[in-house]
């Protein structure tokens, strides 16, 4: 089965446990490992023109945005839904799906503030290792944001973005 079919034929219970599995425990074992590579960069190369100055900070934003997020979905939302209380949870998704929005934005501001993951020649292992790590993040923050929105939550409030 296709994870395309998959997706189409799970249940609202198991792309919870999807999400939960593959995606809320991936990032909250990235964001700490992105962080300490991030503060490792700013203060070893510092004064390098190209050094993404502030990093370690917006990455900390990210993280804690991103805790209370998903602590939302966790607690709130996710077993509104697996109860099929779908009426109540459309409220929550529409705070969800504007939260996805804000996340979408932080990720812009990664970009330019790593000069959109494109390293100077003399990079380090350390500084290649944060932007390998950064765009599988990305790539899996977005996944994230689009399994929710356009299936899990498209399934109760019809939207599909």
């Amino acid at each position: 089965m296709s994870p395309q079919t998959w997706l189409e034929k799970a249940s609202e219970e198991e792309l919870i446990e999807h999400i939960l599995n593959r995606y809320h425990d991936t990032h909250r074992d990235q964001l700490p490992e992105m962080i300490r590579l991030a503060q490792r960069v700013e203060r070893v190369h510092g004064s390098h023109p190209e050094c993404p100055s502030g990093l370690s900070a917006h990455l900390e934003t990210m993280r804690a945005e991103l805790e209370t997020h998903m602590a939302k979905e966790e607690q709130m939302l996710f077993p509104m839904i697996a109860r099929g209380i779908s009426g109540m949870a459309r409220g929550p998704i529409s705070v969800m799906r504007a939260e996805h929005e804000d996340h979408s934005t932080a990720l812009a501001r990664l970009d330019a503030l790593t000069n959109h993951l494109d390293l100077p020649e003399d990079a380090c292992n350390t500084w290649r290792k944060l932007y390998e790590q950064i765009a599988t993040f990305r790539e899996d923050l977005n996944a994230h944001i689009a399994l929710e929105n356009s299936v899990l939550f498209a399934r109760i409030d019809g939207r599909t973005a």
